[in-house]
């Protein structure tokens, strides 16, 4: 007995083709018209459209502490202008550390201390570009408009060193970087430090 032949799937087969020739919005790959021009340069927007919006410039920043170190010290106060925030953090945990933040008449102040006393209570840390900052007590950020420099003061035991084995001590150490528009090299000398050992 031979088996008996299949029907010829031609007429399901043929609307399947059409249909995977179809682009995803509904389009025919196959077209009878003349084609599309090619797109070309993006041309100047039409009257009364909407205009691409602005370049963003980079915030004005200080080099000053590009260069790899450490600061610890009983308290610690970082001043500068608004991009502060765009390369200074603090420690974040709400169970060890408090921290307060209050608008001033020219800006913000953020505050962290230790929650609660004792001898072991961790240290309070902050980064500021490729500075650690370490306190005990304290550590306090003031954002301030119209600054020209970002100023960090360290109280209390102070104790500044870099990756290269410069060191600073003092009761006070107080260090400038001047902001400037587009940042420089990196200095191989920490920043200026004018008020040491008060």
């Amino acid at each position: 007995m031979n088996p008996r032949p299949l029907p010829r799937p031609l007429p399901l087969l043929l609307p399947l083709l059409l249909l995977a020739c179809a682009a995803p919005a509904g389009d025919s790959k196959a077209s009878s018209g003349p084609p599309e021009p090619a797109p070309g340069p993006p041309s100047d927007p039409a009257p009364g459209s909407p205009a691409p919006p602005p370049r963003v410039l980079p915030t004005p920043w200080t080099d000053a502490f590009v260069v790899r170190a450490i600061l610890l010290a009983d308290s610690i106060t970082i001043e500068g202008p608004a991009g502060l925030v765009e390369h200074c953090v603090m420690t974040l945990d709400d169970h060890l550390f408090e921290r307060t933040e209050r608008p001033t008449a020219d800006g913000l102040q953020l505050v962290l201390k230790p929650r609660g006393s004792g001898a072991a209570q961790p240290l309070l840390r902050a980064q500021i570009d490729a500075w650690s900052l370490a306190a005990y007590e304290e550590i306090r950020m003031d954002l301030r408009a119209g600054l020209k420099q970002v100023t960090v003061t360290a109280r209390g035991n102070a104790l500044w060193q870099d990756t290269d084995g410069n060191e600073r001590r003092g009761a006070q150490l107080v260090f400038h970087g001047p902001v400037e528009m587009a940042p420089g090299p990196p200095a191989s000398s920490p920043p200026e430090s004018p008020s040491e050992g008060r």
